[in-house]
């Protein structure tokens, strides 16, 4: 589907492929988690993981860009988010993925659309692109025009030098929230836990096998995350393109 830029109201939603295989995902944790996980963890773990896939199935992902309203609307399952033009400082693109920056706040992140072989062999589109230029460009009027107003959402220090356009503003190194990065780092220490607690002693081999690869999957994959939170504390982590315009 195409979308016009002169429109007011335009919105990207996922492929239904990616529900299908959110749905999938969703059910296959949740079975996993009531096998193999103790029963204190199980239940809350499913819940999770229920609420996710069928908020999937129900809403999908979608980006929504409200140029009258001065609003963007992003939304991934159960979990939205709105953010006023006028908030935005930057957009960045890191192939498929999709992070706008805010002036006040965390930075929120999407893939449009796929992430990873499987949806590149289900012939995922990649939207990020088209959909980073239209914010951006919808970013730039808005702020723009609060500008004129006098909006106090503008830095008006900022916007006084006449070289420098009006718009979303590059990202720095060390944008990225502490607490962001805080809560980074704590996903690694839970999936951490969860592998120490994996039930790995069963009569049968093949269930052995699994209960093992789980755990080393869960304890490998905390220690990444603990190790990229760690590089984004002391270095930042710099965007590979960021538009400006």
């Amino acid at each position: 589907m195409r979308h016009n830029r002169l429109m007011p109201i335009q919105r990207w939603r996922c492929p239904v492929v990616l529900r299908v295989k959110a749905v999938g995902y969703a059910a296959t944790g949740v079975a996993v988690a009531l096998v193999f996980f103790p029963l204190w963890l199980a239940v809350p773990v499913a819940v999770l993981l229920g609420v996710y896939g069928l908020g999937m199935a129900a809403f999908g992902a979608s980006v929504t860009l409200d140029t009258d309203a001065g609003l963007l609307r992003m939304r991934m399952g159960p979990v939205f988010q709105r953010i006023r033009l006028t908030n935005v400082a930057a957009v960045l693109v890191e192939a498929n993925k999709l992070s706008i920056a805010r002036v006040s706040g965390w930075e929120v992140s999407l893939y449009a659309w796929g992430k990873g072989p499987l949806d590149r062999l289900l012939r995922v589109p990649s939207v990020a692109g088209d959909i980073g230029h239209a914010i951006s460009a919808a970013a730039a009027v808005a702020q723009a025009g609060a500008g004129r107003a006098g909006d106090p959402a503008i830095d008006p220090a900022a916007a006084a030098p006449p070289e420098r356009p009006a718009g979303p503003r590059p990202a720095r190194a060390r944008s990225r929230p502490r607490v962001a990065v805080a809560l980074l780092g704590a996903n690694g220490v839970a999936a951490i836990g969860c592998a120490l607690v994996v039930r790995v002693q069963w009569q049968n081999p093949a269930l052995t096998v699994l209960g093992v690869v789980i755990a080393l999957a869960l304890g490998v994959g905390g220690l990444f995350y603990l190790l990229v939170a760690l590089w984004i504390l002391l270095t930042g982590r710099a965007p590979r393109h960021t538009l400006t315009s």
